[in-house]
């Protein structure tokens, strides 16, 4: 039952951002589940999944509705991916990228002032397991780990505003990837370490324009 109601949310919101559904119909359920060969329970339990990321709107005696993109939950993984894979994804990636560029040489910065431990730590760790999955040659377990140090990155900020951040910014690696690369990572990590802002806020930059530049060198 769990799965098909996580595969349902998953098609009803592709469905949405590719303008399927919608359209100045509304969402029934009995006609959902029939499409999705499965309970009105289900669909209900969907439909209020998509609510809470602000994708539909419910209201008694007048039916379930779409939301236009201005009302989605931007930061919301599911969103970002459904967004990423539907129409204009191209131009989801530019705001993407262009939301890193602002957040992560600033949340370096932040993390070589503030010093805290406990993110520092989970920067190393995240650091060791990039450089042992590039030993492998394991791109997935170089991808999960990738995404733990630029989370850890942006939570050692110190601000809590910026810390939520991570969310976008995780879901953005997921959907972009980036090479196994470990030098760029490294001088992030060594000059937080070393409480140099500047030097790390430089650093930080210069990563993310190495991942561009590969990104734009890719077949």
């Amino acid at each position: 039952m769990r799965n098909l109601h996580a595969r349902i949310v998953d098609e009803l919101g592709r469905l949405i951002v590719e303008g399927v559904l919608g359209d100045g119909q509304p969402l029934v359920p009995e006609e959902l589940g029939r499409r999705f060969s499965a309970s009105r329970t289900v669909v209900r339990e969907a439909l209020r999944v998509l609510e809470s990321k602000g994708m539909v709107t419910a209201r008694p005696r007048v039916g379930t509705w779409t939301l236009p993109p201005e009302a989605w939950d931007a930061i919301d993984p599911d969103v970002i991916a459904w967004r990423v894979g539907g129409p204009g994804g191209h131009e989801h990636l530019r705001e993407l990228w262009e939301l890193r560029l602002a957040i992560e040489p600033q949340a370096a910065r932040m993390a070589a002032r503030h010093r805290r431990p406990d993110e520092l730590s989970a920067m190393a760790a995240a650091y060791a397991l990039m450089a042992d999955a590039v030993e492998r040659g394991d791109g997935e377990a170089f991808q999960d780990a990738d995404s733990r140090f630029h989370a850890g990155l942006i939570r050692a900020s110190g601000n809590a505003l910026i810390a939520q951040l991570q969310v976008p910014v995780v879901a953005a690696l997921r959907a972009q990837g980036e090479q196994m690369e470990l030098v760029a990572h490294s001088r992030v990590l060594t000059l937080v370490l070393a409480k140099n802002p500047d030097g790390a806020e430089s650093a930080s930059r210069r990563l993310l324009e190495t991942v561009a530049a590969y990104r734009s060198s890719a077949p």
